[in-house]
């Protein structure tokens, strides 16, 4: 009598009583799942890059980038197989014991009937197949324009015999795989490009047949309509016999591609409300005398365009001149020394004195001034966010004529030896014994006479920095060429050079002050700066032979390694 086994070198009846039994099982008590079958790298056509071959035919096998590893362009099949399969539900909840937020339960792991899935998909279960749950399908969506049901698709990322698949024979009987909810990627894109109207849905476009009027095909990752009959060979988008399908597909449903873009679209507005150019805005910051550049004192010669320190100032004292020193105070309390006016006490009354007239005159002409509100429209962005209501601001209008006094508003430059009720002053002779210097732009109670127009913007300097404007908004010409006879201080913009430079004629040479290169955030075609006209370049070279090269081109394609010579034999 042999020995009782239940395992057989072969697949015994036992084992066919068992599998019969467990597929009745999954018929009786498992879900639908429609299988996607993955059928291999879609072709890449002819390509002189061994790392990226030219397959014969489809096989879930190939390798569409050998240097990468990497299977980019799927094609799948378009039939939908459908097999039944079991798994636990679960709940989707927030894992609060890492380091950060974390969903624990996203990942199921469905069992199939193994000789079931063989007889139907003809191959395992294997990673790049996709499975959709029609049992998720979400039939009321928050979006209630959308006009199908929502569908609930995972991706396959691995796959293996169920240890609760083997019966007593010790051979298995279910095939267990790992799967994880579709995103939007390259991958997939032929899965998620589906129109939603699947009647006149002919798939993927093939170079082998005609269609005809009025039906949409697969071509890349966009659906194309046919407006005629379309012969054989002619690819999309062809515009005489193609045109982009208007209607939604389940990438436009399911995925989050356009959220996405539409959140990206609104930062990059509000970046460019806030921050409209590139560099630095110095438009508003106040203008400090420098050293010039042909300073006579060797210590001072290496300081151009530096900050100039503040000067003695000399009032009137009755007739006679009377000269505050300026003096620099060092304390602990201080970051830094700060420069003070060191007036002789016998002047302190006439100082006093006239201070008293320079604040008691405009008091009287407060009279002379009217008060408003205005209140400014609040910004807006392109999709009409922004601030509900604008800022109110009190306005002060003049209504009487400003005759001084006269003054200075930084107290770091001026030379009060002049009078300006003198007999025949004008105050603008440059450089004369009638000429002022009082920056008083800062202080509405003063005027304001030029000595002559800043040499620099101030203060910072930068990258992108330079506008075709003259600092604090003095008149600036613009040409080809120099003027011939320019006044000292004029600016000028050389409008014939790229980018456009702005000088200033200082009686002898015309001196540098900025590039207009300010340019846009964007980094558009438009932009000015290195980003936009260099890396983002899409102009197109056309050769002698027809031949169009686009000039930005990337390195994998300009230095590709070619194979040595075979050499010929003899």
């Amino acid at each position: 009598m042999p020995r009782l086994s239940l395992y057989h070198p072969t697949k015994s009846n036992d084992y066919r009583f068992f599998d019969r039994t467990i597929s009745e099982m999954f018929t009786v008590g498992a879900t639908d799942l429609y299988i996607h079958k993955y059928l291999g790298p879609t072709d890449q056509g002819a390509s002189i890059d061994y790392t990226q071959p030219q397959y014969d035919a489809l096989d879930p096998t190939n390798i569409q980038d050998l240097l990468f590893l990497e299977n980019r362009d799927r094609t799948y099949d378009p039939n939908i197989y459908r097999l039944r399969g079991h798994y636990n539900v679960q709940n989707l909840d927030f894992d609060l014991s890492q380091f950060g937020l974390f969903l624990n339960n996203d990942i199921i792991f469905i069992t199939v009937h193994y000789n079931d899935m063989i007889d139907l998909v003809g191959r395992k279960l294997m990673v790049g197949d996709v499975l959709e749950l029609p049992h998720l399908l979400d039939y009321n969506p928050l979006k209630e324009t959308i006009p199908v049901a929502l569908k609930r698709f995972y991706q396959i990322t691995d796959g293996n015999f169920a240890s609760e698949g083997f019966s007593p024979t010790w051979y298995p009987h279910l095939w267990r795989i790992k799967c994880e909810p579709l995103v939007d990627s390259e991958e997939f894109s032929q899965i998620l490009s589906e129109p939603i109207d699947q009647d006149n849905y002919l798939g993927l476009w093939d170079a082998n047949r005609t269609y005809p009027a009025g039906y949409t095909i697969t071509f890349g990752d966009k659906n194309y309509l046919s407006k005629q009959e379309v012969p054989i060979g002619i690819t999309p988008p062809n515009s005489v016999y193609w045109e982009l399908d208007p209607n939604q597909n389940l990438k436009d449903i399911l995925a989050t591609y356009n959220k996405n873009l539409q959140i990206n679209n609104a930062i990059l507005d509000e970046a460019d409300r806030l921050v409209p150019k590139s560099g630095y805005d110095r438009n508003n910051l106040y203008i400090v005398p420098t050293y010039g550049i042909f300073e006579t004192n060797t210590e001072l010669s290496g300081k151009y365009n530096q900050p100039a320190p503040p000067t003695n100032l000399v009032t009137n004292n009755n007739g006679a001149p009377v000269t505050a020193t300026v003096s620099m105070i060092r304390s602990t309390k201080f970051k830094s020394a700060s420069p003070v006016l060191r007036i002789p006490k016998a002047a302190t009354q006439s100082i006093w004195d006239m201070t008293l007239d320079m604040f008691i005159e405009p008091i009287q002409l407060a009279h002379q001034v009217t008060l408003e509100t205005a209140r400014f429209a609040p910004e807006r962005i392109g999709n009409g966010s922004g601030a509900v209501e604008g800022d109110t601001v009190l306005t002060i209008l003049p209504t009487g004529p400003v005759t001084g006094p006269y003054g200075t508003a930084d107290n770091t430059y001026a030379t009060a030896d002049q009078d300006p009720v003198a007999p025949g002053f004008t105050g603008t002779e440059p450089y004369g014994p009638n000429t002022m210097d009082y920056r008083a732009d800062c202080d509405p109670r003063f005027q304001f006479i030029a000595r002559s127009s800043p040499r620099t913007f101030g203060y910072t300097t930068g990258y992108l920095d330079g506008t075709a404007e003259a600092p604090n908004g003095f008149p600036t010409g613009a040409g080809i060429a120099f003027p011939q006879n320019p006044q000292v201080g004029a600016y000028f913009l050389r409008t014939d050079y790229l980018p456009q430079l702005l000088y200033r004629w200082d009686g002898r040479i015309w001196v540098r002050i900025s590039k207009n290169v300010r340019t846009q955030t964007g980094f558009t075609e438009q932009d000015l700066s290195q980003q936009s006209s260099f890396i983002n370049n899409s102009n197109v070279t056309t050769t002698t032979s027809g031949t169009q090269i686009p000039q930005k081109q990337a390195l994998s394609t300009i230095l590709t390694i070619a194979p040595d010579p075979i050499p010929p034999v003899i």
